[in-house]
């Protein structure tokens, strides 16, 4: 299998080495795969062949857009790595890949449309910005790879704010267990912004996070032993955030312009003792990031509290508070993280 790093001259020179078996092999090749029913045009330029798969496509835009294309076109090609189909149609190399059907047919649906046309905003499934980033950086096509790390960016996201929005919603193609793929993804590219919020989320996977995510073809993927070390610590550490901000929520100080102060310390003080007795996993929660306001409703019932010191506790203080232990994150991840929480230190 060809590693990242590989040259269009090494996959050349591995190529070539199954082409050079001659016409036997290639009549043998020929019963061991099927063409792609999607991706195979007639008129295509090149023939790309991964696993038991080909794919007649055009070269022209691969080549565009891949200095690794590039150069392997622009190398001599032995004659009998020419195939010429049938009859009426003209000769094209034919390219073995080292790759997943689906992970190609992904990439390629990016520079021809096959049997259907994108339009409008589609989402995309975690298995296609998935091939779409490793392919891309394999093959050197960079604005593929950036393009689908920006999307990425997006619901795993290295501001504060930005992470607050995405708790909200639900994308349908992404799961829990895809962080898995996401931290080797950031490893493999060197997104490093992506990689705190990544190994939180694996932090709150369980035994998941030791089975790993399975990939279509059937294997799995799962975290390096370091990474996955770092989510034992780190969920420790969340759970420790947690508890920090349980008990400084209701700290003795009340809200700037509060109408009774006396009255409200009270309940501050009549709050923080309930938490001796509430339940442990709102204590040590590992979703540090939690709502408060329904304990505070459900032990103010009176609203003794005023108006000022209930927003405060509604929004203000945990905001602050979380805040906090979102600067010190990729700490708590057990990795460094350049420029994290830059732009919150810009606004304070």
């Amino acid at each position: 299998m060809l590693s990242s790093s590989s040259t269009a001259e090494d996959i050349w020179f591995e190529t070539g080495s199954n082409a050079r078996r001659g016409a036997d092999a290639s009549a043998d090749r020929d019963k061991s795969t099927k063409r792609d029913t999607e991706l195979w045009f007639d008129d295509g330029s090149l023939v790309l062949v991964a696993g038991d798969v080909e794919f007649k496509v055009y070269r022209g835009p691969l080549i565009a857009h891949s200095p690794f294309f590039k150069d392997l076109f622009s190398l001599p090609q032995p004659a009998e790595r020419e195939r010429s189909g049938h009859e009426g149609e003209l000769p094209c190399p034919v390219v073995p890949l080292y790759d997943s059907p689906d992970d190609l047919r992904h990439v390629l649906r990016v520079f021809v449309p096959g049997h259907s046309l994108r339009a409008g905003s589609v989402e995309p499934s975690y298995d296609e910005v998935s091939a779409c980033i490793r392919l891309g950086h394999k093959y050197q096509i960079d604005e593929l790879v950036q393009r689908n790390l920006a999307y990425l960016s997006k619901l795993y996201p290295s501001d504060f704010d930005s992470f607050l929005a995405t708790r909200g919603q639900r994308y349908s193609t992404f799961t829990p267990t895809h962080a898995i793929g996401v931290v080797n993804l950031a490893r493999l590219t060197g997104a490093h912004s992506l990689l705190p919020t990544a190994l939180m989320r694996c932090c709150t996977l369980g035994a998941d996070i030791v089975h790993g995510l399975e990939r279509p073809d059937g294997s799995r993927e799962t975290l390096s032993p370091e990474d996955l070390g770092r989510c034992f610590v780190g969920r420790a550490r969340m759970a420790q955030a947690s508890a920090r901000i349980a008990h400084q929520m209701f700290r003795q100080s009340v809200a700037r312009g509060c109408r009774h102060p006396a009255c409200c310390l009270r309940v501050l003080q009549r709050l923080l003792n309930e938490l001796g007795d509430a339940r442990i996993e709102l204590v040590s929660n590992l979703d540090w990031c939690m709502p408060w306001v329904s304990f505070v409703e459900e032990k103010d019932e009176e609203r003794e509290l005023c108006g000022k010191c209930y927003k405060m506790l509604e929004e203000d203080r945990p905001r602050q508070l979380q805040r906090e232990v979102w600067q010190i994150l990729p700490t708590m991840m057990g990795i460094s993280v350049e420029g994290w929480g830059d732009k919150a230190k810009s606004e304070s």
